[in-house]
């Protein structure tokens, strides 16, 4: 394993995890395989960067009920997350350097996100972020003795929407926490079973969530900036419209917004301009194309053409800066995996 790809501070070595039957570890080159690790979720990844993908997803299975999940990315991303029906789902960061955006939110190492069962979650991660979520079923949480009252109705309330606690002394001790509950599954170790070791992290966070949150502000639904809902209008527009537009003037009017409030919007969001922001979605649906069988009858040149690239020059450079390889060499991936 590359070592750019591990963090030597939280995340396990490669021998350990090789040896532990309650891990899943591994490095990915493709951020599709990646985003699919996250089970019981529903997430994807846009590559904001350019440069080839590099990244690690681990997995710790506690039962049925919990599981903790790490990841790490080279490149910054923005992650759409759909969180699962029967689970509360805790979330920290591990990077310590640039923040995260949730939801339009900065988090940094010292705050913790909720995501509630069905909730919906956006992340813009940066160069080299790694974060850890913590999925417990709703029962199983709710159910906790240490869970005070003005904690159970504070989760009830959130209602799909991400809920935030401004607290760094939880959010080192929830990632202290979790390492040591996967540090106590391992294989050389006779302790308890990991269904038991699951239970005992949820207790913990439970009790900690009752304990700081009479002392720090929680939010739920926090009042959103009017540039990440432009942001986000836009966006949507742009994922189902992304052959119609070619320049900044016909977005910023399907937005009825002037274009230096919607260029405003974008680069507070993900650093770059909307037209940027466009051929950067064009590219990942072409390289997606490119990775299905059943488009391998399609030419790439026609299947640049459909997402609006017509000079094969500038598309092959613009693809192969972004993804790091030359789009043949992703097609080539495909038919040699047949």
């Amino acid at each position: 394993m590359e070592k750019n790809l591990i963090s030597t501070r939280w995340f396990p070595t490669c021998d350990f995890s090789a040896r532990s039957d309650v891990l899943a570890d591994n490095v990915f080159r493709d951020f599709d395989q990646q985003a699919e690790q996250l089970v019981g979720h529903d997430q994807s990844y846009l590559q904001l960067t350019p440069g080839a993908f590099r990244g690690r997803f681990l997995s710790a299975f506690f039962g049925e009920d919990v599981a903790i999940h790490m990841e790490h990315c080279n490149q910054a991303l923005e992650q759409e997350v759909v969180g699962s029906t029967d689970h509360f789902t805790f979330g920290v960061t591990l990077s310590e350097g640039g923040n995260f955006l949730v939801n339009g939110r900065q988090i940094s190492g010292a705050e913790v996100f909720v995501l509630p069962p069905t909730g919906n979650l956006h992340v813009i991660s940066p160069l080299n972020g790694a974060i850890m979520a913590i999925a417990i079923k709703r029962d199983l949480f709710l159910r906790q003795l240490s869970l005070a009252p003005v904690v159970l109705d504070w989760l009830e309330g959130l209602k799909g929407t991400v809920g935030y606690l401004s607290a760094r002394r939880v959010a080192r001790r929830i990632r202290e926490d979790a390492i040591a509950a996967i540090e106590g599954v391992a294989p050389n170790k006779t302790l308890a079973p990991a269904a038991l070791v699951g239970t005992a992290l949820a207790a913990s966070i439970a009790s900690k969530f009752s304990l700081e949150l009479g002392n720090v502000m929680a939010e739920g639904s926090f009042v959103r900036s009017h540039a990440y809902d432009r942001y986000q209008q836009c966006r949507t527009w742009l994922h189902s419209s992304t052959n119609t537009l070619d320049d900044s003037a016909k977005i910023s009017g399907a937005a009825h917004a002037s274009k230096r409030s919607v260029e405003q919007a974008f680069s507070s969001n993900v650093s770059m301009g909307p037209l940027t922001y466009l051929r950067i979605l064009r590219l990942h649906e072409i390289k997606r194309k490119l990775s299905k069988r059943s488009c391998l009858d399609h030419s790439i040149g026609d299947i640049a053409a459909e997402h609006g690239f017509w000079d094969w020059s500038r598309f092959s450079q613009h693809y192969r800066r972004h993804f790091g390889e030359l789009p043949s060499a992703t097609r080539q991936n495909q038919t040699g995996n047949i």
